[in-house]
């Protein structure tokens, strides 16, 4: 009896086995569908992966477009730098430029007043005996200025003293310029012609009145006389008319 039932368990046992056994075996796919399974997933990897690589180079063609214009933008923001260095000094040259206005808008202001000041002084004319006066006196004291200093003979003759008398009365400081050119007679004399006698000499006299000329004769080494004097353009057109004669 005790051997009956063992046998009975012993064949639910096996049965109970081999019913474990094919529900693994169900469970357990075919080697052909795992191999199919493999090559199917494989594919989608790929798959994904091909989506993937078009999505990287995707992403560097953006990242390259990115570069190109973070470069362009640099320069942009180079050249802004330079421009505003450029407006920079724009702005200091306006400056000084209006400083320059100012400078000369004085300078023509000091310039108008000095020649409404030449003005007048033109206007003034001194009474002509009093002109004759300082004349003879002032001509005296220049020959022995001039004596004293360049060890040179100064003359004047009659006619360069009306001459200075009848330019220097209505042009009180027509005299100084004179007497500046005087002094300067080696670098300003120029020789105008030679006669028989004497060579003619011309100092320049320049007077804020405008251009005028001494005229005078060389008589020796030491010694000059005056003869002339006149503005510019007409004691030549009369010495010319005078065909030089200077007496």
């Amino acid at each position: 009896m005790k051997k009956g039932f063992k046998d009975i368990e012993e064949y639910f046992l096996q049965v109970e086995e081999k019913k474990l056994r094919t529900v693994a075996q169900a469970k357990r796919p075919a080697p052909g569908r795992d191999r199919q399974n493999l090559v199917n997933q494989i594919k989608n990897l790929n798959e994904k992966l091909k989506g993937k690589d078009r999505k990287i180079k995707e992403l560097f063609k953006e990242i390259g477009q990115l570069r190109s214009l973070l470069e362009s933008y640099r320069k942009r923001e180079e050249e802004l730098k330079a421009k505003e260095e450029e407006f920079k000094q724009i702005d200091e040259y306006k400056g000084k430029i209006e400083q320059l206005q100012q400078e000369v808008a004085r300078l023509k202001g000091e310039v108008s007043e000095k020649e409404r000041e030449i003005e007048k002084l033109k206007a003034q004319e001194v009474p002509k005996p009093k002109v004759e006066l300082f004349i003879e006196v002032a001509l005296n004291s220049v020959s022995e200025l001039v004596a004293g200093k360049n060890r040179m003979k100064v003359l004047f003759s009659k006619r360069f003293r009306k001459d200075m008398v009848k330019e220097v009365s209505p042009r009180p400081f027509l005299f100084n310029s004179f007497i500046s050119a005087l002094e300067r007679i080696d670098s300003t004399a120029k020789l105008l012609k030679r006669d028989s006698k004497h060579d003619i000499y011309r100092v320049r006299v320049t007077s804020p009145y405008g251009e005028y000329r001494a005229i005078y004769l060389k008589m020796d080494n030491s010694t000059v006389k005056f003869v002339r004097f006149g503005q510019r353009d007409s004691i030549y057109q009369e010495l010319e008319a005078s065909k030089w004669n200077l007496d």
